[in-house]
């Protein structure tokens, strides 16, 4: 039923896969409840969508944890959208992982959101990895600072690139400075 629900949705037959998901999703397939209320998510029909990552991420079904706490944290329902994203996080989830640690650094709960960035850059997310050093250099590490930028900026990401540049260029690094500049304008 999941399989023939993706058929449908790839051929672009909503109905068909809504159908199929929702046949699916009865039989305690969790995976398929998650993509039903994606789908539901998709077309506004929120209130049902989210019935339904509850029930997936119930089940332990990892993405609705996460899609579950995108949900609650656009809804501005922070509290619930930090424990979801804690729940999809501690499943593996390194998406769940970054946005944990980006909501635990505004709420200025430093330690731990940089111990959630350090999870999701050793899982080898490049915006925690650049976030990590982000906060370092906030905190004063700017040592742990520059190479999180440098391995960020070696694997590509241009927003680490211009962060390394701008550190260098604060230590009088000026050439290497303009180099990092030069790599992140493209």
């Amino acid at each position: 039923m999941h399989n023939l629900a993706h058929f449908y949705h790839d051929h672009s037959d909503y109905e068909g896969a809504e159908y199929w998901f929702r046949r699916a999703a009865a039989a305690g397939h969790t995976r398929s409840m998650n993509n039903l209320a994606v789908l539901l998510d998709q077309f506004g029909e929120l209130a049902e969508a989210e019935i339904w990552y509850r029930r997936a991420a119930a089940g332990g079904n990892a993405n609705a944890m996460y899609n579950l706490a995108t949900m609650l944290y656009q809804s501005g329902d922070i509290a619930e959208a930090e424990t979801w994203y804690h729940h999809a996080a501690l499943a593996g989830h390194v998406d769940a992982m970054y946005n944990l640690a980006r909501l635990l650094e505004d709420d200025n709960r430093l330690d731990d959101a940089e111990a959630w960035y350090d999870e999701a850059a050793a899982a080898g997310d490049i915006d925690s990895i650049n976030n990590l050093g982000l906060l370092l250099r906030r905190r004063g590490a700017i040592t742990a600072a520059r190479r999180c930028f440098r391995r960020a900026a070696d694997l590509g990401h241009p927003k680490a690139m211009a962060n390394l540049a701008a550190l260098l260029e604060s230590e009088g690094a000026h050439r290497e400075a303009e180099s990092w500049y030069r790599r992140a304008a493209g």
